[in-house]
């Protein structure tokens, strides 16, 4: 016995031209390779970095003769050290001072040389 089943086969007839391509005049391929372009991001970070900067100095530089003006009146109290400092200093303070300074340092470096900013 067979069953012939025409709700399908009219189903199949209506989708059958479903999968064709619609033409899109290249819309879809230029996409596609907009996505796969590499993209130089290093020269936008150097772009943004320099617009930022030359932003901060517009901010900065008028308050340039304010900041002299405080620093005019700033007295320092001089600061005398003994000779023998680097004799008499433990080996802690050697130490906390070079790790302090490596971190400064390195720290420095990562913000300058880094390309993952």
């Amino acid at each position: 016995m067979m069953v012939d089943n025409t709700e399908n086969n009219e189903f199949r007839e209506l989708l059958s031209g479903y999968t064709a391509p619609v033409s899109d005049e290249g819309f879809s391929d230029h996409i596609l390779m907009q996505i796969n372009a590499p993209r130089n991001t290093g020269a936008i970070k150097n772009y943004m970095v320099g617009i930022a900067t030359l932003l901060a100095s517009f901010a900065a530089i008028p308050q340039l003769g304010k900041l002299r003006q405080l620093l005019g009146g700033v007295q320092i109290p001089e600061l005398i050290l003994p000779a023998d400092l680097l004799t008499n200093a433990s080996m802690s303070t050697l130490t906390i001072f070079t790790l302090l300074a490596l971190m400064i340092v390195s720290l420095s470096g990562s913000f300058l040389f880094s390309s993952d900013i």
